[in-house]
């Protein structure tokens, strides 16, 4: 005798595709939206003549996803962005989970990073280019320099946040301070310091095309810079959107890494 099984969706799963799949539609939507309001205002002359019509960068879009030279001014812009973003990396944690740990660098250091994280660093370049030059270490620098602050706060914000209950039980057993360092601190603050971390990769992307389009180091802004030159805005204005969906599918890679790797923190919450 053969017994059948009968599939049984749960109402919750239906629910949540049912509510991404309405997301999905108003999102794309949105963007039907703002290309048909574009399009509109183009056709009674609304806009600066520097902004082309919304086909013109569509079909420019199209043609660049096929060409070489996009590839390659693309590999170039995120190989310097992953570069300064790793560096600043390195610097942000390290600099961040030992100010954090202690009192006094904390106090010490407090009027240092209120400065630095409201400082335009992109004020600094034409001092970095008469020091380092017009090359891939000068956009690496910059990059750098950038992406430190926000790494660097949210490490300190992620040491000094601490389970108090974790605290008082590891004194109670006498953890020692390596331990304690290995098993409370490096846990409690590895949220903060991801949201940092992909914080500080959006800006990598755009210190980078920005440095590109003022020094004209090869990469997405320089490309950009040249087509505003040629006159070709509906090139630029296609550059300008495939380097924002980078940045935005960057960020939805590194968001959904996030999710997965810390969803222990998630489930303590």
């Amino acid at each position: 005798m053969s017994t059948f099984t009968i599939p049984i969706t749960r109402p919750g799963a239906r629910a949540r595709l049912s509510r991404r799949a309405r997301l999905i539609l108003i999102r794309l939507g949105l963007v039907v939206v703002v290309l048909g309001v574009w399009e509109l205002l183009w056709l009674v002359h609304a806009f600066p003549k520097q902004v082309p019509d919304p086909i013109a960068v569509i079909v420019a879009i199209v043609r660049l996803l096929i060409a070489a030279v996009f590839w390659n001014a693309l590999g170039q812009t995120l190989f310097g962005a992953l570069i300064g973003w790793l560096v600043a990396a390195a610097i942000g944690i390290v600099l961040g989970v030992a100010i954090g740990t202690s009192g006094f660098l904390t106090r010490s250091v407090e009027v240092v990073l209120e400065f630095g994280r409201s400082f335009p660093v992109i004020a600094l370049m034409p001092m970095v280019v008469l020091v380092i030059g017009v090359n891939p270490r000068m956009e690496v620098f910059m990059v750098a320099l950038s992406c430190c602050w926000p790494i660097l706060i949210q490490a300190i914000a992620g040491s000094r946040r601490q389970d108090q209950a974790l605290v008082d039980m590891s004194r109670v057993f006498r953890i020692s301070r390596a331990r304690r360092f290995r098993r409370v601190t490096i846990p409690g603050a590895l949220p903060f310091i991801t949201t940092g971390l992909r914080v500080a990769l959006s800006i990598a992307l755009l210190v980078d095309v920005g440095v590109g389009v003022l020094s004209q180091t090869p990469g997405i802004g320089r490309n950009i810079s040249l087509s505003q030159d040629a006159g070709r805005w509906d090139v630029a204005f296609a550059y300008i959107l495939l380097i924002g969906l980078v940045g935005w599918g960057v960020n939805w890679l590194v968001r959904l890494i996030e999710r997965r790797a810390l969803r222990w923190a998630r489930q303590e919450a």
